[in-house]
């Protein structure tokens, strides 16, 4: 066989596997090309749902059974409270009546100072509201869980475990003691980042009850991320659930006391009804 011959087919064979390599190299760039191209691609997959760690679960069925009852809690669809409100530096408290309603999924709820005609705070189900003053400014509203954690613990705990935006994991942020489970509550479609929870609890290992709850809150013109902690300081059976009687609140430098009055459960979501006995 000629040398000649010879190197021809080595020029061959080198030419064939160079051809194969561009082949496949061109594929793959196609294929990428075709992956992150947005008028070629489908829609996006939609996001994994959120999953609990079965032991901070567990601890919020927990607050449910020492708060009266878990199914005593899935049958309490409203309350009507009362509190008396002392903010640190005044000397004269006054009284709040606060009708919330978690029927539905949507936030709704009525606030309003007793024995004072002064228009209520409101809200019935949208996703904002108009600020004190500035009907231009609309601030996001809190979701359900948020909105009674501060007096119904249990409550905000029943909502979390029986809807599934919420995720709750024991807490690797929070200091815990070792007579405390400590978790943190992230939500879908709640706050940017999913490393940053919107509520942070303490439970004690010995009763089973919130001890506090730090939660964020939304501000008009603020960026920075702005906490309220609840300090539960004292509980009580009232109406057959144990709920909190007296509360330490901490929020932006304030600190207010407030002390339990008075709670219906269940008394539905009637605005006109809440006002008429408010004002008198």
């Amino acid at each position: 066989m000629s040398r000649d011959f010879i190197r021809s087919a080595a020029c061959f064979s080198r030419s064939v596997i160079l051809l194969a390599c561009y082949v496949f190299t061109s594929a793959l760039h196609f294929s990428a090309a075709q992956a992150v191209n947005p008028s070629q691609a489908g829609p996006p997959a939609p996001a994994a749902p959120l999953q609990s760690d079965p032991a901070a679960a567990q601890a919020m069925e927990k607050v449910l059974v020492e708060s009266g009852g878990a199914a005593v809690w899935r049958n309490l669809h409203s309350a009507e409270e009362s509190f008396s409100v002392l903010t640190r530096g005044e000397t004269a408290p006054h009284v709040i009546r606060l009708l919330d309603d978690w029927s539905l999924n949507t936030t709704r709820y009525r606030r309003r100072l007793e024995g004072q005609k002064t228009a209520p705070e409101d809200h019935n189900g949208v996703p904002s509201f108009s600020s004190a003053g500035n009907s231009q400014t609309s601030i996001p509203e809190f979701d359900q869980a948020r909105t009674l954690v501060p007096r119904l613990p249990a409550a905000a705990a029943e909502v979390m475990l029986r809807r599934h935006e919420y995720s709750l994991k024991i807490s690797s942020l929070q200091n815990c003691k070792a007579d405390q489970i400590c978790i943190d509550v992230f939500r879908n479609g709640g706050l940017p980042g999913a490393q940053i929870p919107e509520q942070q609890w303490k439970i004690s290992a010995t009763t089973g009850l919130p001890i506090t709850v730090r939660y964020q809150m939304e501000m008009i013109g603020d960026s920075s991320v702005t906490w309220r902690e609840i300090f539960f300081l004292k509980y009580a059976n009232e109406d057959g659930i144990t709920v909190p009687v007296l509360l330490g609140v901490s929020a932006r430098g304030q600190r207010q006391t407030w002390s339990f009055v008075s709670l219906k459960p269940n008394p539905g979501f009637d605005p006109s009804t809440f006002d008429q006995e408010t004002v008198r």
